[in-house]
Parts: structure tokens; C-alpha cells; sequence
């Protein structure tokens, strides 16, 4: 590589570190989704020990709820990209964080009513999941429209950093009220979150749908079938999104058995209070936060793919660490591991996280984002009621210490999709002036994309 290429590649490298998201309204969409990540971290874990000491739930039973939060993704997962594409995605947005609100803040208040029941927290978990995957559809479609493909990586690293700061705050604020209070009461803080971050995100610009640049506009909208299946046909035929999400759908499966007997590891194997299981977790946000902060200095040093393949394998190493913490026979030690087990799952799946998005809203063209989104997530978190389900079975016949450990090996050999697949030779994120596809497998172009292209691409040249 001669010495004027290198000079400007290092220059632009450095012009990309220094541009401003200041003016693209992207700081208000971060800091809304901050504010409501943190609320969020309450609920989830509130609802899993209102579940556990609240009404006394079984391992089935945890499963079951666990199960809950994705089911929504095989009934509504690929509808969801569909509107996110055919509607005004702020708009969106705003709906799914009001309807959110409403749905947590009817937990504490069947709580008060004495009429809180495991199926009430099916019933909430399921809706909010719904409402989730139909705010996130919207809101990985927006990015692209506030911000320059260069900008991608940075501002997802942004991204996963407020759930991080999310992480860090939410369980430390959940284990003091549910300590101080109960688990249901901490949910009004969630409701309340919500409400902020509508305010936050009601005075971003609006984002109509563009239309497919191959439909005339003065065609008929296509049906909606019509929209689904074409979604799933891009992820079908492309070689690098159709590895990524089977290889995302392998490790949920083995991610949901796992964390469908955690809580009550933790609770009643390991004698953790609710308030130690809270500071455990915010290791994990820390992390996350690390994790996020790092993923451009990783891609860099190893290139997307690499870095991959890396973070895929680590969480299946980490997971051992929290059943190894029954047999060390020294409370300390047995936090000290907890929370290492938190603290390199999140940074592997904050980093995983960062750089699927960042390739996926460069590869797919703007009118196909939000149902590839969608789809993605059908697929990826469709299969985690299975893992869910699978875990809280095993559970009550295994025991909780053997389910770990299967899910640990699942976890690991989820890295074998990019690395026996052309994801391995991802560089990182495109300059704005390069062009690209979406390529099928004969390596032809579907619906031509702006941004990286999914031929394979050489490992970096080393300086």
C-alpha cells in the first residue's frame, strides 16, 4: 500500500471520529431512547421477581414469562416491518412509548387491586414485546434518515450505549425499590420513563416512507403479503445477512435457556438478595457501556467479521462462570464471578449488536429497512420462546446448574456461522462516496443498496 493511499485513508478515518451529530436531531433521538432503556431495565426485572417472590412462580412458570416477551415476534414480527416502512416512523415511535406506558402502569395498580395473576404478566409482557419490536423496526429505519452512512457505526455505538447507561442505572434503581417497596411498584418508574422519552422524541423531524425506487409511484400499493415475503426474500438470498441471522436465531435459543432459570439461580440457589442480584446486574451495564464505546477501536483492529466471531464465542465461556459460583464455597468469590459472567456477556453482545445493525442499515436500501429489521428479529427472537420453554422444562428435571452449563456450549458454537461463512472477511463501515448492493447468491443485485457491499471483502491491508 503506498504511503499517499495510507495518508488518506488515516485521514479520513480521523474525519469520521470528528464529525458532530450536532443539527441531525440524532442527540435528542439518543437521549429519549436513554431515558426510556433505563425504565425499561426496571421492568423486565421486576416483572421476573414479582414473578418469583411476588407470586411464587415455578420454573415452568418462568419459562413460560420468559417465553412471553418474544412470542409476540411469531405473530406480529414481520407485520411490524411492513408498517415501520409503510407509515411515518416518528409517529410510530410515539405510539408504541404510550401504549407502553400504559401497559406497565397496569401492573402496580392490579397489584394495589389484589388482582395481579402470572397470566396479567404473560399478558403485559407479550403486548409490551409486541409494541417493542414495532418501536425498534421504526427506530433502526429512522437512524439512516437523520444521519450519513459514515456516522452508522459511531451512532449505534451511541445507541448501545444508552442501554449500557440504561443497564447501569436501571437494576441499581430496581433492587433499591424492590428492596425498600415491592417489585410491582417499581414499574411506575418505567411508566414514567416512557412519557419522557415521548416528550424527547415528539420534537424530532418526521420521516415519511420512501418509495421503492423500482415501483412507478403511480402503481397501486403493493399488498401486504406482497411486502412480507420480499422482506424475507432479501435476508434469503443474501450471503452475508442470511448467516448473521442464523447465526443471531442459534445463540437467542441457547440466551433465552439460559436466563429462563438465571433469576432463580441466583435468588434461591446462591441465596442472592433482590438487591444483590440489582448490583450484579450493573456490571453489565458498565460493560455494555464499554462495550459500545470500543466497537469502532475493535473493527478497526480486527475488521467486522473478525471481531464477530470473537464476541459470538465469549458469552458460551462466560455463562459457566455463574453455576462454577455454587461450588467456590466463598460468598465473595461467588459475586466476584456473577458479576464477570454480567460484565463479558454484555460486552460481547453490545459489540454484536453495534456491528449487525451498523452492516445491516448500510447493506438494505431505505424502503426495505424497516422489514428487514422486522424480519430479522422474526427469526432471531421468534426462536426464543423455544430456548425459553426448553430451559424452564429442563429445569425442573435437569436441574438449574446442568441447564447452564448446555446453554454455555449452544452459546459458543453459535460463532461457527460467520466464521465458516463470508461475514469472517467484513472490513468495517463504507466512506459516504463508495457504492454498493445487496447481492444475491449468484452475486447479482436485489434492489440495489447504498452502502457496503456484501461481496467478500479482503482482510485490511497492514500498514
Amino acid at each position: 500500500m503506498s504511503d499517499d493511499l495510507i495518508t488518506q485513508q488515516k485521514q479520513k478515518a480521523a474525519g469520521r471520529r470528528k464529525e458532530s451529530f450536532r443539527g441531525t436531531g440524532f442527540l435528542r433521538l439518543w437521549s429519549g431512547e436513554t431515558v426510556s432503556v433505563a425504565g425499561t431495565e426496571v421492568t423486565f426485572m421486576a416483572i421476573g421477581i414479582a414473578a418469583a417472590t411476588t407470586l411464587a412462580a415455578t420454573p415452568w412458570q418462568m419459562g413460560v414469562l420468559e417465553a412471553a416477551e418474544s412470542a409476540a415476534v411469531l405473530l406480529l414480527g414481520l407485520s411490524a416491518g411492513v408498517w415501520a416502512d409503510r407509515y411515518e416512523r416518528r409517529r410510530i415511535m410515539l405510539i408504541a412509548n404510550l401504549a407502553r406506558c400504559v401497559l406497565i402502569l397496569s401492573v402496580p395498580l392490579l397489584y394495589w387491586l389484589d388482582a395481579l395473576t402470572m397470566p396479567v404478566l404473560y399478558a403485559v409482557v407479550f403486548l409490551v414485546g409486541a409494541l417493542t419490536l414495532l418501536f425498534d423496526s421504526a427506530m433502526s429505519a429512522y437512524l439512516p434518515r437523520l444521519l450519513p452512512r459514515s456516522q452508522l457505526e459511531r451512532a449505534n455505538s451511541w445507541m448501545e450505549a444508552s442501554t449500557s447507561v440504561g443497564s447501569v442505572a436501571g437494576p441499581g434503581l430496581a433492587g433499591v425499590l424492590i428492596q425498600v417497596m415491592s417489585a410491582p411498584v417499581a414499574l411506575v418508574v418505567d411508566s414514567v420513563s416512557y412519557l419522557v422519552s415521548y416528550l424527547t422524541l415528539s420534537r424530532l423531524p418526521q420521516a415519511p416512507p420512501s418509495a421503492d425506487p423500482g415501483t412507478p409511484d403511480a402503481e397501486p400499493q403493493e399488498s401486504h403479503r406482497h411486502a412480507v415475503l420480499k422482506g424475507l426474500h432479501l435476508l434469503r438470498v443474501d450471503r452475508i445477512q442470511r448467516p448473521m441471522i442464523l447465526a443471531a436465531a442459534h445463540f437467542n435459543i441457547f440466551h433465552t435457556m439460559f436466563f429462563a432459570v438465571h433469576t432463580l439461580f441466583v435468588l434461591r440457589v446462591l441465596d442472592f438478595s433482590p438487591g444483590l442480584l440489582g448490583a450484579t446486574s450493573m456490571a453489565g451495564g458498565v460493560a455494555g457501556l464499554l462495550g459500545a464505546s470500543f466497537t469502532p477501536a475493535l473493527t478497526r483492529l480486527f475488521g467486522q467479521g473478525r471481531t464477530l466471531i470473537i464476541v459470538y464465542a465469549a458469552p458460551g465461556l462466560s455463562a459457566l462462570l455463574v453455576p462454577l459460583a455454587h461450588h467456590t464455597g466463598d460468598r465473595g468469590l461467588a459475586i466476584a464471578l456473577v458479576s464477570l459472567s454480567t460484565f463479558t456477556w454484555t460486552f460481547a453482545v453490545v459489540v454484536n449488536l453495534v456491528i449487525s445493525e451498523t452492516v445491516k442499515q448500510t447493506l438494505v436500501p431505505d424502503h426495505l429497512l424497516g422489514r428487514v429489521t422486522a424480519t430479522t428479529r422474526f427469526v432471531s427472537w421468534g426462536v426464543q420462546p423455544v430456548g425459553a420453554l426448553l430451559g424452564g422444562w429442563l429445569g425442573g428435571r435437569l436441574g438449574l446448574s446442568e441447564v447452564m452449563v448446555v446453554s454455555a456450549a449452544g452459546l459458543f458454537t453459535s460463532a461457527l456461522w460467520p466464521l465458516l461463512s463470508p461475514v469472517r472477511n467484513l472490513v468495517g463501515p463504507p466512506d459516504d462516496d463508495t457504492d454498493g448492493g445487496v447481492t444475491d447468491g449468484d452475486g447479482g443485485d436485489v434492489d440495489g443498496a447504498s452502502g457496503a457491499t456484501s461481496e467478500p471483502s479482503p482482510p485490511p491491508e497492514k500498514t
